[in-house]
């Protein structure tokens, strides 16, 4: 299979080296917003949303899918899997969510395997750069921008530094993310479509794509701070939020590329393999809260997938971007101190916090609230 990213161990050390930066990335944002007082994401810190998901699989999955990971059933009904939702604006700090940003959906699931598997997207199909050296750039533009005055001031000093980190390359990168956020300035509501990165299922690259099941108008109305995380509130409250789930296979370079990421990739032949609903909140209770903190504590990883089914947990990914984002994710978690996955695994059977969990996240939830760092405002 051609495209396969199958690093040297010189390779995989540069990929390290690079990737090293993120916990000086965390460490600025910190140093630059009021806000936070302890290393947290380096991008999509600001949670509007959290609490279960129900994944339903389709009857019949196409071959590269079927059997891996959590594309796997039993044959009945459904739902076939109980796991954890997030909705987050995109930057690594809290602010307005009428400032220009990227929307991000994370769900995580646990295959019957025990195998961890998590779609990560945003609200737009195309990635922010084509390569990690350009994102890590970007990302330190973002933490250097990061507490300024007002959003004129954020976007100059965004500017200025990504000039500093991405060289040449600073001024399409600068217009490629501010088309990409459009939608988002556009829009009132979170609910709207998703895209991730791509993955690679057996001998095929392809994406999954979140596409809800009604159209909720998109344009801009009470235009508010909190619009997104109001919005998201009265929608679950008024009943459950369900996503069609598509897979979008690799066809060829031109209309699927693989490594040009910054371009739309085709898909009219998308084919819906599962339905992902968050239930609905009629009314916040301990229970749905301590969910919702679930979802900001725990770490997700693109890395978290199953390419084949006898690969091990913890191989790098078959794209050299994805592998980027893997090894990412992974020391930003354990340099925030994201929650350890053996603490919550139950939730994945039961879909209910257990009385130890419980416990582990109120403590750091009031442990956050009483030294001033920013955690969705949940009343407990």
């Amino acid at each position: 299979m051609s495209g396969i990213f199958n690093p040297t161990a010189e390779e995989t050390r540069a990929l390290e080296a690079l990737i090293a930066a993120i916990p000086g990335i965390q460490d600025k944002l910190v140093a630059n917003h009021g806000q936070l007082t302890r290393p947290d994401r380096g991008a999509h810190q600001q949670q509007l949303a959290g609490g279960k998901v129900f994944l339903t699989l389709e009857r019949t999955l196409p071959p590269a899918l079927a059997g891996l990971g959590v594309f796997e059933h039993d044959g009945s009904a459904g739902p076939h899997f109980i796991g954890v939702g997030r909705m987050s604006t995109g930057l690594g700090c809290p602010h307005a969510e009428t400032d220009p940003d990227f929307l991000g959906l994370m769900v995580a699931f646990r295959a019957q395997s025990g195998r961890r598997i998590d779609f990560i997207t945003i609200n737009d199909p195309t990635s922010p750069t084509d390569t990690p050296e350009e994102f890590i750039a970007l990302l330190h533009a973002t933490a250097d921008a990061a507490g300024a005055p007002n959003l004129l001031a954020n976007q100059a000093r965004l500017l200025v530094s990504l000039a500093r980190h991405a060289g040449i390359r600073a001024a399409s990168i600068a217009t490629h993310v501010t088309g990409q956020t459009r939608r988002t300035v556009r829009s009132s509501s979170a609910y709207q479509q998703y895209w991730t990165g791509i993955v690679r299922a057996r001998d095929t690259f392809g994406k999954f794509t979140f596409v809800p099941t009604d159209s909720p108008d998109q344009d801009a109305h009470g235009r508010e701070s909190r619009q997104f995380t109001d919005d998201w509130k009265a929608r679950i409250a008024a009943g459950p939020l369900t996503f069609e789930l598509h897979w979008i296979p690799f066809l060829t370079e031109r209309e699927t590329p693989l490594d040009d990421l910054t371009t739309a990739w085709r898909d009219e032949h998308k084919v819906r393999v599962g339905t992902v609903v968050f239930p609905q909140v009629k009314a916040e209770t301990r229970e749905s809260m301590l969910i919702a903190f679930l979802a900001s504590e725990l770490g997700a990883n693109q890395g978290n997938w199953q390419e084949t089914t006898d690969d091990p947990a913890g191989k790098l990914p078959s794209t050299r971007f994805t592998a980027a984002r893997f090894l990412a994710y992974g020391l930003s978690q354990r340099h925030r101190q994201a929650l350890p996955d053996e603490s919550y695994a139950s939730f994945f059977e039961k879909g209910e916090i257990s009385e130890p969990l419980a416990e582990t996240l109120l403590a750091r939830y009031r442990e956050k609230k009483a030294a001033g760092q920013w955690v969705p405002e949940l009343g407990l």
